[in-house]
């Protein structure tokens, strides 16, 4: 039976803080014992705070393309618009989809995400997403392998959502331990899903959004090979044989 539990009294996460560190100092403090296999769905929030990945508006220059996107966004602050852009490494803006009330993008490693994952961290803050959630999501694993003699998965999680649907999901950006995709075969037809997005939406319904001081879900009873060269690039559809 496959079990899902948050991690309660998760401080806040400031600028410089090792994730892994307090991951396994609020299991210890919450009595909580990690199998082998268990998987983590981290925030990535919390990732990117401890990675100084904040950035101040006051620092970034919209061009001439953010004023006009912008245009057809109104709500969306020229500056933000312009980081987006500046994220997906395509200063003419070609990697950027805009529709109606939607902004998506596509990032260096081929994936879309709204607003390139950008969220508002205060009135004259932002806050992108990791540089690297892969690398992330194995710093985490490998440092509690290293502590505590456990091999776990780690999933980085955003929220990103649909552009003909309202609201938002959790879905996995970044991954290492579990293969992200699950291959089964059925009347010769070969399926594939991505697994990380399902375990990542649903940690996101324990995790809630922000404010509710939940960054961390614990995953356990699923029964995997572990996998050590796992990362997220293997389930894009850019990488596809």
């Amino acid at each position: 039976m496959i079990n899902l539990q948050t991690i309660l009294n998760f401080p806040i996460i400031n600028e410089g803080d090792i994730i892994s560190d307090i991951i396994m100092d609020c299991i210890k403090y919450n009595k909580i014992t990690l199998q082998n296999n268990d998987i983590l769905c981290v925030a990535s929030k919390i990732v990117s705070i401890a990675e100084s990945r904040i950035l101040s508006l006051e620092s970034i220059i919209p061009s001439p393309l953010a004023y006009e996107i912008h245009k057809k966004v109104p709500r969306k602050d020229p500056r933000i618009i312009q980081q987006i852009i500046n994220e997906t490494g395509a200063a003419d803006g070609s990697r950027v989809e805009v529709s109606d009330n939607y902004i998506g993008a596509w990032l260096p490693n081929g994936m879309r995400l709204t607003s390139a994952g950008i969220d508002k961290f205060s009135e004259d803050k932002i806050i992108l997403l990791p540089i690297n959630p892969d690398e992330s999501a194995k710093n985490i694993g490998e440092k509690i392998l290293n502590k505590l003699g456990i091999n776990v998965a780690v999933i980085i999680t955003d929220s990103d959502g649909r552009i003909e649907k309202r609201g938002a999901t959790q879905i996995a950006i970044g991954i290492y331990g579990l293969d992200p995709l699950r291959t089964t075969s059925f009347n010769g037809k070969i399926i594939e899903e991505t697994i990380c997005d399902m375990f990542a939406a649903s940690a996101g319904i324990l995790m809630g959004q922000r404010g509710n001081n939940k960054p961390v879900v614990i995953i356990s009873g699923y029964e995997f090979d572990f996998n050590q060269s796992s990362c997220i690039n293997s389930a894009l559809a850019k990488n596809k044989d």
